[in-house]
Formats: structure tokens, sequence, C-alpha cells
């Protein structure tokens, strides 16, 4: 099973041709319009088939398909394929990876793009210790398109810890 999850990340990042990398703070360059897989505030999902972090694009249907199975993997039947014109856009796939109980979100919040990369805006929460939360294991994993580019990409996180009762 390790084995397997290495080979996927592994073949994730080579098929989306992604440059990763965490930045500080640019607010130099134009802001990319951000087209979310989910309505409201939230991950597109809480529960997946991904156990480890992801910060990636992807950039054509065939990764696309491998990444739309692993995130649904403990879904039967796994919700229809969305449809991505890859001539036009790009997903953007933010994943926290297992988190030991509820509590825990990731969310694609914008995206700019300068004349050397695109940047990627990630808020992530995390409730605060001893916070009240169920027990069940997490795996939320947020999905967007943007448009289509060749830059690299890098991602900046914004990471906020929840007071008990907050909303």
């Amino acid at each position: 099973m390790i084995r397997a999850r290495q080979i996927f990340g592994v073949s994730l990042a080579l098929a989306c041709g992604a440059d990763l990398a965490m930045a500080q703070l640019d607010t130099a360059g134009d802001s990319l319009p951000v087209t979310r897989l989910r309505t409201g505030a939230t991950a597109y999902t809480t529960y997946s088939g991904l156990n480890d972090s992801v910060r990636a694009v992807v950039r054509d249907s065939t990764a696309w398909l491998e990444l739309w199975r692993a995130i649904n993997r403990p879904f039967y039947p796994p919700p229809p394929l969305p449809p991505v014109d890859f001539e036009r856009d790009m997903i953007v796939i933010a994943a926290l990876g297992t988190r030991p109980t509820a509590g825990y979100d990731i969310v694609i919040e914008g995206a700019r793009q300068d004349s050397a990369a695109v940047e990627i805006a990630l808020r992530t929460l995390s409730p605060a210790p001893g916070c009240p939360v169920s027990a069940a294991m997490t795996q939320p994993v947020d999905l967007a398109t943007i448009p289509a580019s060749q830059r690299a990409v890098r991602f900046r996180e914004k990471s906020i810890v929840v007071p008990c009762g907050a909303p």
C-alpha cells in the first residue's frame, strides 16, 4: 500500500509537470479566476482516498482521471468525473492528508500570476487543542480550476487554529 502511494505521488507530480514551492505573500501580479469544484466555504470533501498531503496542479486528462479515482477510492460507486477542458484550464489540488479527527479543513482561496509563476493561496484550519471533535479520521481535499498555464506553480498557505466553540 505504501509503495502504491509512493508511485501515485511520483506519477502525479511528473504527470502534472508542476514546479511546487512554498512562497511568502506576493501581492504583485494579476489575479486569476478560480472555480472551486464545490460551492461553499469548506473543502471539496472531508473524506477521501488521499492519505498523504498533496499540493499540485493537473494539466492533462489522464492525470485527472488517476487523481479522481484516488480521491474517490473509498466510495462505491464513485461520483462521475467532472469534465475539464485542459486546453483552457488546469486543476489545482490541495489535500491535507489523513488527520486523526474531524475539525480540519483546506480551501483554495485564490490565484495570482506574474511573469515567472502562478501562486495559489490556501487556507488550512485545525481545531484548537482540547476542542471536542468527532474521533473520525478525515482526509480533507479541495479542488479548483484555473486558466491553463505552463508557468511554475507555488502555494502560499495561511494556517488558522479554530478556537473551541467557533462556528
